[in-house]
C-alpha cells in the first residue's frame, strides 16, 4: 500500500464528523453533537499521533527512515515547499524527517510548509491529489518518503 494520503480521505474524514454532528443535533439533541464534534476531532489527532507505532497493522507498513549518512550535495540545494493536509498521519513524518535534514545540512535549504487542505487548488494545478507532497524547483516528490530519497531528489 502507498503511503499518501489522498486528499479526498481527508476531506471525507474532516466533512464526516461535522455532517454527523449536524444530523445527531437535529434528531438527538446539540449537547451529543457538540460530544460527536469532540470526540470526532480529538479521535483524529490521536490516530495521527499513534499512527507510525500502528502503521504495521493498518497495513501501511514501517515507516522507519532509512538514513544513510549525509553526503555533500555539490549544488546549493533548492528552497522546498512541504504540502501537508490536516488528518493525514505521514505529514508529520516526513516533516521531522526534512526538518531533521535541514540540519544535517547545516540549513543548506530553505523549507517552506503549505497546509492545504482547505485550498485543494495549490496541488490540483499541478496534477498532484496526494500529501505529504514536496515541491523543488517544480519537480515533486509525493507520499512518506525516507532521508535518503529526499537527498537523492536534491540531487536531481
Amino acid at each position: 500500500m502507498k503511503q499518501e494520503c489522498r486528499l479526498a480521505s481527508v476531506w471525507t474524514i474532516w466533512a464526516a464528523i461535522p455532517a454527523t454532528a449536524l444530523v445527531v443535533g437535529i434528531t438527538s439533541g446539540w449537547w451529543l453533537a457538540l460530544l460527536i464534534v469532540g470526540v470526532g476531532v480529538l479521535s483524529e489527532v490521536g490516530y495521527v499521533r499513534v499512527f507510525p507505532h500502528i502503521s504495521g497493522l493498518l497495513g501501511y507498513g514501517s515507516v522507519q527512515d532509512s538514513k544513510s549518512p549525509v553526503p555533500a550535495i555539490a549544488v546549493s540545494p533548492p528552497r522546498l515547499i512541504l504540502y501537508t493536509a490536516r488528518g493525514c498521519p505521514f505529514c508529520p513524518i516526513v516533516r521531522r524527517r526534512l526538518e531533521q535534514l535541514r540540519q544535517d545540512l547545516h540549513s543548506r535549504f530553505e523549507l517552506e510548509e503549505h497546509d492545504i487542505t482547505f485550498r485543494p487548488q495549490l496541488l490540483f494545478d499541478k496534477g498532484i491529489r496526494s500529501v505529504p507532497a514536496i515541491e523543488a524547483d517544480g519537480r515533486f516528490l509525493v507520499g512518506n518518503v525516507t532521508s535518503d530519497q529526499v537527498v537523492a531528489f536534491l540531487k536531481g
